[in-house]
């Protein structure tokens, strides 16, 4: 700074001395330019490089503060969560050991019924309105499940409510409350049937959801499933309620390319592995508390029996079986034998459509109650190969006369509000239902 001030000095001198300067004179101006512009740059660079280091130490800074506020939202995270969709939203743990699964289940319908004797009816309903809940817990092994359902006068009901352990030999037990595996029908899901609703035997025979136990094991060809519950039907009953002792063993053996989840089905799939499966299942119980409805008899003791098959292969399949109980009332010895089978197919008109046709016949010995019903009907799905979104439609002819109850121990169950059948008055015959109805899954 004092060189500029010199400069400046000398010039004015200069002036006042002389209007023409000596060559020393213009020299010696020359050399204070020079150096007056290399102090200039050291100034500059100084300045510049406080400036980036500033900058620098601004950075870092905040690169510590980002990091530092990451750290403590992944500390109240836990370790981090995984979400999304697959076959139902999900919520899981990062290391895979938690789960929780969320799926729901909602069918619109539509009926109409024409009885002989009686005045035609039709109408809609919210035939089924669920939702599931379902993972792991602690580690993949331990499983759960919970469903809840809404009927149709909307009142909520538990239909799933258990855990379980599954083996790394490929046994696993439940404890709670859960389907029981007899009537293969039955087993099967509301949301993958053939038809719109399942089959009157299936309405006398069906053992439904209890609470108990269950073990099963099983490999590649072998199923085997023993459970020890309160008996069919005794879904959300307290512990002291109905003293009953029931036992359900089912084996089933599959045979070809498919595997055991292409049998969760009963409708047909487009490029479906071909296979066979082969079931058989037993039931006996013993009720100290007093008789109910199963098998078309008011009874308190029970032992049965049935067989199915199944067949699918690419775009079409099978599906048939047997049923055979019977029913007793210790307290006056009656005994009612009741029976049943029912074949049923479909196949693919296209990848969307499936034309389908059932039939069904149940007997009940020494009664006035049999039943036989023909259907046809088809599936309509927007997707091609996903079931989230179904239409079915089908029509039905039952050639006997339908009765529903009895005097005594034979009673029949052959209808239910929710299948659509109804009570024919006296010896009519002939009567028929219309049904339709969109299913939605997530």
């Amino acid at each position: 700074m004092y060189k500029l001030l010199a400069l400046v000095c000398t010039m004015t001198t200069t002036a006042n001395a002389s209007s023409n300067p000596t060559t020393a004179s213009v020299d010696e101006l020359r050399q204070m330019v020079v150096e007056l512009q290399s102090e200039v740059a050291q100034l500059k660079n100084q300045d510049n490089q406080w400036l980036n280091e500033q900058r620098s130490d601004q950075v870092r800074s905040l690169i510590h503060d980002v990091l530092a506020d990451a750290d403590t939202r992944s500390s109240l995270q836990g370790t981090g969560a995984n979400a999304g969709y697959s076959k139902g939203a999900f919520l899981q743990s990062s290391d895979g050991n938690w789960k929780l699964k969320i799926n729901g289940q909602l069918q619109s319908r539509w009926l109409y019924n024409d009885a002989n004797g009686l005045d035609s009816q039709h109408g809609f309903e919210q035939r089924r309105t669920k939702i599931k809940f379902s993972g792991h817990i602690g580690d993949p092994s331990w499983v759960y499940k919970i469903a809840l359902t809404w009927s149709r006068g909307g009142g909520s009901n538990t239909e799933d409510a258990w855990a379980g352990k599954k083996f790394d030999d490929g046994s696993w037990f439940k404890f709670g409350q859960f389907k029981q595996n007899f009537l293969r029908e039955n087993i099967i899901s509301s949301s993958k049937k053939l038809a719109v609703e399942s089959s009157m035997l299936n309405n006398a025979f069906k053992y439904g959801w209890s609470q108990g136990l269950e073990y099963g094991w099983k490999n590649e060809d072998i199923k085997i499933i023993v459970q020890y519950t309160d008996g069919p039907g005794q879904s959300n009953t307290a512990a002291l309620s109905a003293p009953t002792n029931a036992w359900v063993a089912r084996t089933e053996f599959r045979f070809g390319e498919a595997g055991w989840k292409d049998f969760d089905y009963l409708t047909s799939k487009s490029g479906a592995k071909s296979g066979w499966l082969i079931g058989v299942a037993y039931e006996n119980y013993d009720n100290d508390g007093g008789t109910f409805e199963y098998g078309n008899a008011n009874a308190n003791e029970s032992s049965g029996w049935t067989v199915d098959v199944s067949y699918r292969s690419d775009g079409w399949n099978v599906f048939g079986y047997m049923v055979e109980t019977t029913g007793k009332n210790t307290a006056n010895a009656d005994e009612v034998d009741s029976s049943g089978w029912l074949l049923q197919g479909g196949f693919l008109a296209n990848d969307n459509v499936e034309l389908f046709a059932q039939y069904q016949e149940g007997e009940v010995s020494g009664s006035n109650m049999d039943m036989d019903a023909i259907r046809i009907g088809f599936n309509y799905w927007p997707t091609a190969g996903s079931n989230n979104i179904k239409w079915t439609t089908d029509v039905a002819w039952a050639g006997k006369t339908i009765t529903n109850g009895g005097a005594g121990t034979p009673s029949a169950d052959w209808i239910s509000s929710g299948n659509g059948w109804r009570d024919d008055t006296g010896s009519e015959k002939d009567q028929m239902l219309l049904r339709t109805q969109l299913q939605v899954l997530f």
